[in-house]
């Protein structure tokens, strides 16, 4: 029965297991569409829910990084340029852009920077659950064209709406005519019609993994509710924004999870102890409350000295938008390790 039961997982594809997979896939997304569709309803909770977006996941999911990064000395040995000469360098640049021409220019740069991030993150979560099953990846080509194609459309959807605010501060859209942005709506609705005829025959022959469909569907359903079906850019930027966190936070946990094994190291005892699976929740709560006093000293601390708080915010997400397009690549052996990937 056990040999039985591994099979039907590693063939279902899942990362962990059932329970954590669809809390992964179905759960965060669940999650981004409550957010979106309630400030939709009912656009006065929109502050209250990008407060609790902000304070639980989207800085928490940031400070998550430096849990990769620092929060064990093998760790800090080998990202010691990501941790110490990178933040310098990143901050530099957004504080040269704010003296050259105000706020605008980083909001423009986060609003487009982190569209690509979303789509390069779930483009990672995609190859993750399509190796999961231990078999070759699947081979449905339309795939790669509907992960790129439906959040780039939106985005250029966004920017044919010409918005001048993003979260109460100015910005620029790119000038796009709003003709180029149905084109490449229709062009992304092709890639998704494609894509799932093609799934549809890839699972009935066996070769497709039913997890990574399930993903992708999210995925699909998450760029166009975010995108196109919201007409509000904030409304729908906030569904996407926890989704985006939720998940983060959950693979950077199940990296560490996975890295030690559910045991205490003795080379690691303080991050080891936080990732075994019955303590989850103290993991959460450990970053939960290293992000609060670090945003908390951030927002309040430095909030008397014109723009700080703008530009180290800025800077700690431009910095994690660089890193997690460095650490998290599938090709490197120890995320295929810590992540239960075949080679």
């Amino acid at each position: 029965m056990s040999a039985r039961t591994d099979t039907a997982e590693l063939s279902w594809g899942w990362v962990r297991n059932p329970r954590f997979d669809l809390l992964f896939i179905v759960g965060t997304a669940g999650l981004g569409c409550v957010f979106a569709l309630a400030a939709l309803a009912k656009p006065s909770l929109f502050p209250l829910l990008l407060t609790i977006d902000v304070w639980l996941l989207g800085y928490h999911h940031v400070v998550s990084t430096f849990t990769r990064l620092g929060f064990d000395g093998e760790s800090r040995q080998q990202h010691r340029f990501h941790i110490w000469v990178l933040p310098l360098l990143v901050f530099t640049g957004t504080f040269t852009v704010y003296k050259l021409a105000g706020v605008w220019p980083l909001m423009s740069i986060y609003f487009y920077w982190q569209g690509w991030h979303y789509l390069r993150q779930s483009y990672g979560v995609s190859r993750i659950l399509d190796r999961a099953s231990r078999r070759p990846p699947s081979d449905n080509p339309a795939t790669v064209w509907m992960l790129y194609l439906l959040p780039l459309a939106g985005l250029l959807h966004r920017s044919a709406q010409g918005s001048t605010t993003f979260l109460k501060l100015d910005v620029r859209m790119l000038p796009v005519p709003q003709e180029v942005a149905w084109v490449a709506a229709a062009s992304a609705l092709v890639a998704v019609a494609a894509w799932a005829t093609f799934q549809v025959r890839a699972l009935r022959s066996g070769t497709g993994s039913p997890v990574q469909t399930l993903y992708l569907a999210t995925h699909a359903g998450m760029f166009t509710l975010g995108y196109f079906v919201i007409p509000s850019l904030e409304t729908g930027w906030l569904g996407l924004n926890v989704w985006h966190n939720a998940q983060y936070i959950l693979i950077v946990w199940l990296f560490h999870n996975r890295r030690f094994g559910d045991k205490v190291s003795q080379a690691h005892p303080f991050l080891s102890t936080l990732s075994q699976s019955r303590r989850m929740l103290h993991y959460l709560v450990v970053c939960v409350g290293i992000s609060a006093l670090l945003y908390t000293f951030i927002l309040k601390g430095l909030g008397w000295i014109p723009a700080a708080s703008l530009l180290i915010v800025q800077t700690l997400n431009f910095h994690h938008y660089i890193v997690d397009s460095l650490i998290w690549k599938v090709r490197q052996p120890a995320v295929r390790r810590n992540l239960g990937l075949a080679a």
